[in-house]
């Protein structure tokens, strides 16, 4: 059962919740401060990046955009890391990093698409999408933090064929067309 995230660009309003929520979470320094006040200081798991304002066609553009580990199903921070200290944790498909094993080298950063690793004391910093949540003491189905923090519901986590049904609908609907198949290990029409 692999876990994914899926953040809608369309749905985030840029309140950093998300950002607050993490950092308590997992106790990490100190809170964001965004720019024009300043640079954050500490690790971000999930970031949230300001496109715009922009005029176009007489219409003001902007919208945000929140980036944190897609824990990719072929993840090449794993391929590129030399001590083998990024790993998939065997039962939910999460990207995990051994803090011991990690030697600061970034080569993990410099081949993630989304440029998601964070680097804070000299060691890798990545979302693990709260598997500590996901424990027996933990009741089925609980939140990650920046999920249950989200207000404007834009964060969903959840297993790739879950995500990718929810991505087909919404694509189904903003296309006007009732179901159509959904790639990945599912078979049928995403409804």
């Amino acid at each position: 059962m692999e876990r994914t995230i899926f953040i809608d660009k369309d749905k985030c309003i840029g309140c950093y919740a998300c950002i607050v929520a993490c950092k308590l979470e997992h106790n990490l320094a100190p809170y964001p401060i965004k720019p024009p006040l300043g640079e954050p200081k500490g690790p971000e798991l999930i970031r949230v990046y300001q496109v715009g304002p922009k005029i176009r066609d007489e219409e003001v553009y902007q919208y945000f955009q929140p980036i944190s580990c897609m824990h990719c199903a072929d993840a090449p921070c794993i391929k590129a890391c030399p001590r083998s200290a990024i790993y998939k944790d065997t039962e939910t498909g999460i990207t995990l990093v051994d803090q011991d094993k990690c030697i600061g080298c970034k080569f993990c950063l410099w081949v993630c698409p989304y440029g998601a690793p964070q680097f804070y004391d000299g060691k890798l910093k990545l979302c693990d999408l709260c598997i500590h949540r996901l424990g027996e003491r933990i009741p089925k189905g609980r939140q990650t933090a920046c999920e249950a923090a989200c207000q404007a519901r834009a964060i969903y986590i959840g297993t790739t064929d879950e995500i990718s049904a929810m991505v087909g609908r919404k694509v189904a609907e903003r296309a006007g067309v009732g179901g159509f198949p959904v790639r990945g290990r599912g078979e049928g029409l995403a409804k």
